[in-house]
């Protein structure tokens, strides 16, 4: 970061209002996106802009006019794929970060050892997925390979959605029957039917908030938030693991580890 100090005061500026964070520590650090569109392509660019060392970003789709009510993408991106769109611009952004583009289906076998590899390789994998057999692939790879990773996902309305940090051996995960209401998680995640820039927007930010302090060892991470945008609450529920969970029953993370030393958030409503 020292070639272009002047693009990080800001951010180190928060040590002036007691936080400790040494943002040196997020250049050495990778983040797996899968999935650039509403949330992955601009949680993308606020890592990018934190100065983040690595990007290792998914997806199989190209740029529709449809896309374009989101953040990001604009006219000219039409037709082309994704995640050379996003490493274009985010080259362009902060050329500081290595993002590593790969164009196609996560779920397909013959990629499979790849994709374990370079999950492997990453410190914290971020969802921007908009179907649930992929979602609930991601939680199983992640799940196998002690991968924390931050799952989101806007409702079909795109009045509100959800974020839940995931860390393995220690949280519930997605696949966890009961942690919460399934009711409440049946609307989200599923392929878009409506939008909105704003809602999107929010739900990347927390799920990149939860990833930087998970990744620089600030705060506390979060249970499951659930954004309401008609309301303007957001509020925060404690799940627990399920021990008959098909994904993670059994699992654990080692003591002394990332993953075992981070700090979770306690309190609030528990289902």
């Amino acid at each position: 970061m020292n070639e272009h100090e002047d693009r990080y005061n800001r951010l180190k500026n928060v040590k002036e209002f007691g936080y400790d964070i040494d943002w040196e520590e997020l250049r050495d650090k990778t983040a797996a996106i899968i999935g650039v569109g509403g949330l992955g392509s601009v949680a993308a660019e606020m890592l990018a802009r934190c100065g983040i060392g690595t990007l290792q970003i998914f997806d199989l789709d190209i740029v529709n006019e449809v896309n374009l009510n989101r953040m990001f993408f604009r006219n000219a991106h039409i037709g082309q794929n994704k995640v050379d769109v996003v490493a274009n611009v985010l080259n362009d952004i902060n050329p500081d970060v290595g993002v590593v583009p790969h164009q196609g289906d996560i779920m397909a076998w013959e990629f499979e050892d790849d994709f374990e590899d370079i999950l492997r390789s990453c410190d914290i994998v971020i969802q921007g997925l908009d179907n649930l057999p992929a979602r609930q692939y991601l939680n199983a790879k992640c799940v196998k390979l002690l991968r924390p990773f931050i799952d989101a996902g806007a409702s079909r309305s795109g009045m509100g959605g959800y974020v839940q940090p995931v860390l393995p051996g220690r949280t519930a995960c997605n696949g966890c029957v009961g942690a919460v209401n399934l009711e409440q998680k049946k609307e989200q995640g599923e392929v878009c039917t409506a939008s909105l820039p704003t809602t999107m927007t929010i739900l990347a930010g927390l799920e990149v908030q939860e990833a930087l302090k998970y990744l620089l060892h600030f705060g506390s991470i979060s249970g499951y938030l659930m954004y309401d945008a008609i309301t303007n609450i957001i509020t925060h529920y404690l799940p627990t693991r399920d021990p008959n969970c098909p994904v993670c029953a059994g699992v654990t993370c080692e003591e002394g580890s990332p993953i075992g030393n981070a700090k979770l958030r306690t309190g609030d409503e528990c289902v």
